[in-house]
């Protein structure tokens, strides 16, 4: 039967020659059924020839010993041959299984290194396009980074019609390469129009790794460069401002609130009295964002503000209750009014210090239906944003602006009046408070024939939730980026940015005192310790046996 087997196994092998293709008249089909008929005559000779030869070498391997032998274990060649009729079977199903799942449009990566999938957020950018783009990838042939950008390529292709994606080998088309201004492999280039920016990712696999992690950001980034222009996000000084500070033990600093803004395409500068912020907001800009002022402004800085924003400008203000100011008028300038009092919950908050002073580290998952929050609403199950140490906000009295409470804390949480984190049934209530307030209202054009504005504002209760120091929590990182795409007026790229970069883990100094000591002396101490412990124990066993 093997030998059989293995006869029909050469046959099929013939009909795969010029030969048998010409006598089958398989050579004068379409090319489509032609390489149809080849791949599986190819994989019946291959699948035949392995069930009809392993058999008979595990038959071979157990009869050779016997040779001379006055008896042939028969039991013994027969059990050989079917362990071997057993591994071709599993070996050819194992091959055909492999074979058709790589017929199948589908794609799991489970490896450490693995490349970011375009995100929900990128391909709505994509999907908005209204000019062709072109995106030329210029890898080596055969190169294993060029594959993994080429599939995420196709993805991001795939939202868009207007999207045309090529990847060339630098070497082999020079001209395009000198057009491109490229002088590298592993480079990225998108093109709309005069429009051009570069992504550089790297050709070899050890120094590209990293970047395959955090593409889809990346690769959104010059995506926004290309396709609108640059704006302008001026950051209120003067007064104290979280983004005036460089350092801090708790991390209340906005390092990354500036990364994500230039993500977007913004360019940050400062806005102090020399800049207009007493007099006149400059006309260019495209948000003004304040940031946990710890000093007072002045009344002239408060007008010219209400003056941009009733101009149908764009405000971020984020109010911090611990600066022990009244920040109440910046609130009042876009029809809002502020409470400083500190809210607490003592059910349910985030561990920092391990004392009551962790019950003001609120933890919310309520959020609204409105764009400016609409990635979190959906997912809002699991995006809890983080508040540490958050006041609360409401609607002013006689404002004809239109207001929208887009975070709310959970119902467990008081307004901390004594300030002893501690609820007081007689003078403190349980209540949702208002986190966040999306304000807007449209601006009737004026004479000068211009189109019309809107007033946009997105205020926060809390200037820690832009921090450093919570922006380790990614839902406060979504919750910063889809408020900016609102005010930028594109609430239709809201979504969820892929990553699969490691979040980093940062000390501060004394943490890092406290490591350092605890793997000097702690840990070793512990071990010693136990090893005297299992010593002494084991000494008193054998004394009372003796």
């Amino acid at each position: 039967i093997l030998s059989a087997l293995g006869l029909v196994a050469v046959v099929a092998y013939f009909t795969t020659t010029d030969a048998g293709r010409a006598m089958l008249g398989v050579s004068r089909a379409a090319p489509e059924l032609r390489a149809r008929i080849d791949a599986a005559t190819t994989v019946g000779w291959v699948a035949l020839l392995v069930i009809a030869t392993v058999p008979l070498f595990f038959g071979e391997a157990a009869l050779a010993p016997m040779r001379r032998a006055e008896r042939i274990e028969g039991r013994r060649v027969r059990a050989a041959t079917l362990s071997g009729v057993t591994l071709a079977f599993a070996a050819v199903y194992s091959a055909l299984f492999v074979y058709a799942a790589g017929q199948l449009d589908l794609k799991a990566d489970f490896s450490y290194y693995r490349t970011a999938r375009p995100g929900e957020s990128t391909k709505r950018v994509a999907e908005s396009l209204t000019e062709p783009l072109k995106i030329t990838a210029f890898f080596p042939q055969l190169s294993d980074v060029g594959a993994e950008v080429e599939g995420y390529l196709r993805e991001v292709k795939a939202a868009s019609p207007q999207i045309a994606v090529e990847v060339q080998d630098r070497l082999l088309v020079p001209a395009l390469a000198k057009e491109a201004k490229v002088t590298q492999d592993g480079v990225i280039v998108l093109t709309r129009g005069t429009s051009r920016e570069t992504l550089v990712v790297g050709a070899e696999m050890k120094t590209a790794a990293a970047k395959l992690k955090s593409l889809d950001a990346d690769f959104q980034k010059v995506l926004l460069k290309v396709i609108r222009a640059q704006r302008i996000a001026y950051m209120t000084v003067g007064h104290g401002e979280l983004n005036e500070t460089s350092s801090s033990a708790e991390g209340r600093t906005t390092k990354n609130l500036r990364k994500l803004l230039e993500s977007q395409n913004y360019v940050i500068k400062d806005l102090g009295l020399a800049q207009g912020l007493g007099s006149e907001i400059p006309t260019d800009a495209g948000v003004v964002i304040v940031l946990g002022p710890q000093k007072e402004f002045l009344p002239e800085e408060v007008e010219a503000l209400k003056r941009y924003a009733d101009g149908g400008g764009h405000l971020l203000l984020a109010l911090d209750p611990e600066a022990k100011v009244d920040l109440d008028p910046l609130a009042r300038a876009v029809g809002l009014t502020w409470k400083p009092t500190i809210l607490a919950n003592d059910r349910v908050y985030v561990r920092r210090r391990f004392n009551d002073s962790d019950r003001a580290m609120l933890v919310t998952t309520r959020y609204s239906s409105h764009a400016s929050v609409s990635t979190l609403s959906r997912h809002a199950q699991q995006a809890p944003t983080i508040f540490p140490g958050a006041s609360s906000l409401d609607k002013g009295e006689g404002g004809d602006v239109k207001v929208d409470f887009v975070v709310r804390t959970l119902g467990e949480t008081f307004a901390d009046v004594n300030g002893d984190f501690k609820f007081d049934q007689a003078s403190e209530q349980r209540n949702a408070y208002n986190l966040a307030a999306a304000v807007s209202k449209e601006i009737a054009p004026g004479g000068d024939g211009k189109e019309k504005k809107e007033l946009r504002a997105f205020v926060l209760a809390d200037a820690d939730v832009l921090t450093d120091a919570t922006f380790r929590n990614e839902p406060n990182i979504v919750l910063a980026l889809d408020a900016f795409r609102w005010l930028g007026g594109e609430e239709s790229f809201a979504g969820e940015i892929t990553t699969s970069e490691d979040v980093r883990i940062e000390h501060t100094k004394e943490k890092d005192q406290v490591w350092f000591w605890a793997t000097i002396l702690v840990a070793p101490a512990m071990v010693l310790g136990l090893g005297l412990f299992i010593t002494r124990r084991g000494r008193r066993a054998s004394g009372r046996r003796a």
